[in-house]
């Protein structure tokens, strides 16, 4: 299977597959940005897995980042090694969606960086302050878009090991996700 995969037009197939799906539905003003750990065991021999910070401490395996829309599903992610942090890949993300709003993010996004990135594409920024307990905003100057937005999956099963397959396991996820909610908005209806 993972032979099959590989081939151009298997992966061309399965992005025409996820884009359809997302377009079905018009999207929503308001997306949120995340990352969740897929921990693999920490006496695999997986290569391309990384240590960094998981749900319960440090731990191994890979990150799908992501941002989400309430009527259109996941609208774009990617899949990284656990080490690296939210707001590093967050700028490849922000730069994928077509359409203006609001983003909302936890404190892993609040960043200067990533809220001027957004004003760009039209999007307002609004992530929790990263450090809530401080007084102030730092000795920095801050974006104007960061200061406005301050007012107002489990472990991956064993089979799948290295990028590449994480990266088939989790956009089979997508799909799968986004005919369940197909399916129960025709049954609502």
């Amino acid at each position: 299977m993972t032979r099959r995969l590989r081939t151009n037009s298997i992966q061309q197939l399965m992005h025409k597959v996820e884009k359809e799906l997302i377009n079905q539905c018009p999207p929503r003003i308001c997306r949120r940005i995340d990352a969740k750990p897929l921990p693999v065991s920490g006496n695999s021999k997986d290569k391309e897995a990384a240590y960094g910070y998981a749900e319960s401490g440090m731990g191994k395996g890979y990150k799908p980042h992501s941002i989400a829309d309430g009527s259109q599903g996941f609208v774009a992610w990617t899949v990284r090694e656990m080490n690296l942090c939210e707001w590093s890949v967050a700028d490849e993300l922000i730069a994928q969606p077509d359409s203006e709003g609001y983003l909302t993010g936890d404190g892993g996004y609040d960043s200067n960086r990533l809220y001027d990135l957004a004003r760009e594409k039209s999007i307002q920024l609004i992530a929790l302050r990263r450090y809530r307990k401080a007084k102030g905003l730092g000795h920095r100057p801050n974006s104007p878009h960061r200061l406005r937005a301050l007012c107002g999956l489990s472990p991956l099963p064993n089979w799948v090991r290295s990028l590449f397959r994480v990266e088939m396991w989790v956009r089979g996820k997508m799909i799968i996700y986004n005919l369940w909610r197909q399916k129960a908005k025709s049954n609502a209806a």
